[in-house]
């Protein structure tokens, strides 16, 4: 189960304020009562990221929603990234790149990859499949994708959850086959609804940590935008490309 520190934390302090009660203290004496507290926090955050991360027709200036902010000739994952893309198609031009969005958001990359694109997300209506990277993985467990684009959708909740969506989102990747990664640094977004989100702290040390374990070589690691961008609201993330090892499924 996910868990949101800010949400777990809030509801705990609640709690105690109102009724003078420690849930933590109670686990063992009331483990039903602290399941479902920590159901309740889950629920939470799965109405916080849905209410942050759907669709909705606001503008991006009114900074209260998430929109998708390509900048797509100054960041890495942007031009850049469809130029390589592009150079790996070129090696097969025969055979389409199957290529799956991990929380595609407004699925904006079909514009540039068109059919060569599966977009997933569980809260964006505009996905091909409205559904999430666990989800998908267990209904669709082949590992049948040559690049997998996780462009800062593995980034919400516990170091659990993060590792356990991360090794299923590299099952489905083709030995040889990519990974392309933009991870936030913790950084929570200035926008009104992200203040209840809890951003998982990426680094470099845990991204080349995590590559040798699900067995992944890591081809390129840095900052996604330029690194003295005033163009960056929502703060800098980490790029990275990884390459599954031969021999893995």
């Amino acid at each position: 189960m996910r868990i949101n520190k800010k949400i777990t934390g809030d509801l705990a302090n609640f709690i105690q304020m109102r009724y003078n009660i420690n849930v933590a203290e109670l686990k063992d004496e009331y483990p039903e009562l602290f399941n479902n507290f920590l159901r309740l926090q889950f629920w939470m955050d799965e109405a916080v990221l849905a209410r942050y991360f759907g669709d909705t027709d606001e503008s991006a200036e009114a900074k209260t929603y998430w929109k998708q902010h390509l900048k797509f000739d100054t960041r890495k994952t942007g031009q850049e990234m469809l130029d390589k893309i592009n150079a790996l198609q070129d090696l097969s031009p025969d055979v389409p790149l199957k290529i799956l969005d991990v929380g595609c958001g407004d699925n904006k990359w079909k514009e540039h990859l068109g059919a060569r694109v599966t977009g997933i997300d569980p809260f964006n209506s505009n996905a091909d499949f409205k559904i999430g990277i666990q989800q998908f993985a267990k209904e669709r467990p082949e590992a049948e994708w040559d690049i997998l684009l996780i462009l800062g959708s593995i980034n919400f909740g516990d170091n659990t959850t993060i590792e356990a969506q991360l090794a299923m989102a590299a099952s489905l990747v083709k030995p040889g086959g990519k990974i392309f990664l933009r991870a936030n640094p913790g950084i929570t977004h200035v926008n009104e609804h992200a203040q209840w989100i809890d951003f998982f702290n990426w680094s470099e040390e845990y991204i080349n940590d995590v590559a040798e374990r699900l067995k992944f070589t890591v081809d390129e690691l840095g900052w996604d935008h330029p690194k003295d961008s005033p163009d960056t609201p929502n703060g800098n993330r980490y790029y990275a490309e990884l390459t599954k090892n031969t021999g893995f499924n």
